[in-house]
């Protein structure tokens, strides 16, 4: 009898050892890891994130996980749901082009907390993370649209795959545990079927990362003492394309080398329409207060976004391509990463945002999403100033190196972390290419030293 796809993936987690994975792709994992502790020191903050802190005590209970940068505890469900949201809040964590999504902010804070709990390795952690990601991006790229026309499901549909993998092979769950955690993860996911057609993007949803942790740590916890899930999950088109899902798997390069770290906090869809303003800004001296109209020329998936000139929320900045651009324009891009609350109720960014335009162009709707293009034309009162089309930024063929990364970290950190505590994750990331653990996890188990 022909082996299920979902049994063929436990089959090769279960087989995979840490000597199987290269040392380019642990540090890779590594990237990643300082990347999300960034990412969570930025979003400490936002209100969404002080409710998910205080959620997870009543909705998992008192425990010994710590919340990172807060100093207090709770369960490893309530500490991954808590630390997930802070990673994920800001849209500053990373992304994979194949899976259309961000793996980091469900993998780091799932396989950091189970690591702490069982006393894993360094050399562990790092390929726990990889084996995350390469499962879930696996699936994610094989899903279809499930009744979400002209989309594939958000990240938190997949992420809980990622979580299932990663956090059975931490706990060496036998073949069988792993394939039923991944079919549980597949139903226990949230569907998030209305944000396919909700027009109220700045909600605190956003795409559902962390109950999607919580859901896949759950249906590995679940597998382990016994439950059972759909053996034949991913093998019903037009659902899942099974052949594509195990195309490669154990022969190509991992999936995570392949991700991307974000240079500013917003939806990665229009990073090449701000990266294109910034040049043209500073190629030729414009002033923010001389521009009449600015044209961003992008794929028309890009029209879903919310594109509010008055945002009420951080969330609603993340997905306005005007606001944006607007903010670039007059205060440069370094306002981008991260946002907070002082870019919100600005007037003179409000006015400048009513004088973008959003043109849908026919040639990069084609290409979207393996391309993601945009072009920009600023037009002030004297000149008219046009940017060839542009690629975002840090993408896979040429990554952020890791010292921008480590200056992503300082910037991202610095309203929350003061030097000594960013320095003290910073030699703990060392200690962890040099193979230790104990550091990290001692360093983001102490609560911030700015005040929440």
């Amino acid at each position: 009898m022909k082996c299920p796809t979902v049994g063929l993936l436990a089959r090769y987690v279960c087989d995979l050892k840490a000597n199987d994975i290269s040392d380019k792709t642990k540090h890779r994992a590594a990237m990643c890891i300082l990347d999300t502790l960034g990412a969570v020191a930025a979003g400490l903050r936002v209100p969404s994130v002080v409710a998910a802190r205080k959620a997870s005590m009543d909705l998992f209970g008192k425990g010994d996980v710590p919340l990172w940068f807060d100093g207090g505890r709770t369960t490893a469900a309530g500490a991954m749901f808590a630390n997930s949201s802070a990673a994920a809040v800001l849209d500053m964590d990373d992304g994979h082009i194949e899976a259309r999504g961000h793996p980091a902010a469900a993998v780091i804070p799932a396989v950091l907390t189970v690591a702490a709990e069982i006393g894993a390795s360094a050399d562990e952690v790092l390929s726990a993370v990889a084996i995350g990601y390469e499962v879930g991006i696996r699936i994610k790229s094989g899903r279809g649209d499930h009744g979400q026309q002209g989309w594939n499901g958000q990240t938190g549909v997949w992420t809980g795959f990622c979580v299932a993998a990663a956090a059975g092979w931490l706990l060496k769950a036998s073949q069988d545990q792993i394939a039923n955690g991944l079919s549980l993860a597949g139903v226990y996911s949230p569907g998030l079927v209305a944000t396919s057609y909700t027009t109220q993007l700045g909600a605190d949803i956003k795409e559902g990362i962390p109950w999607s942790t919580v859901a896949g740590y759950s249906s590995l916890v679940l597998a382990k003492f016994g439950h059972v899930g759909f053996a034949d999950i991913f093998d019903h088109p037009p659902f899942f394309d099974s052949e594509r899902i195990l195309r490669g798997l154990g022969e190509d390069e991992m999936k995570i080398n392949s991700n991307y770290f974000k240079p500013y906090a917003t939806c990665r869809h229009f990073h090449a329409g701000v990266k294109a303003l910034e040049t043209l800004v500073a190629d030729h001296g414009i002033n923010a207060s001389e521009i009449t109209a600015i044209k961003v020329h992008i794929f028309d998936y890009a029209l879903r976004l919310s594109n509010k000139s008055r945002p009420e929320t951080l969330t609603d900045i993340q997905y306005s391509i005007p606001y944006c651009m607007a903010v670039v324009a007059i205060l440069g891009a370094d306002a981008l990463l991260p946002i907070d609350a002082s870019l919100l109720g600005r007037r003179e960014i409000s006015a400048l945002a009513d004088k973008v335009e959003i043109i849908p162009d026919a040639e990069y709707s084609a290409k979207y999403p393996s391309v993601a293009l945009n072009r920009v034309e600023v037009i002030t009162r004297s000149a008219v100033y046009s940017s060839s089309p542009t690629s975002p930024p840090c993408v896979a063929d040429a990554p952020m190196p890791i010292e921008a990364l480590v200056c992503k970290f300082r910037r991202a950190s610095g309203n929350t972390l003061d030097h000594d505590q960013q320095e003290d994750v910073l030699r703990a990331f060392t200690s962890l290419l040099n193979g230790e653990i104990a550091p990290l996890l001692e360093v983001t188990a102490k609560p911030a030293a700015v005040g929440l």
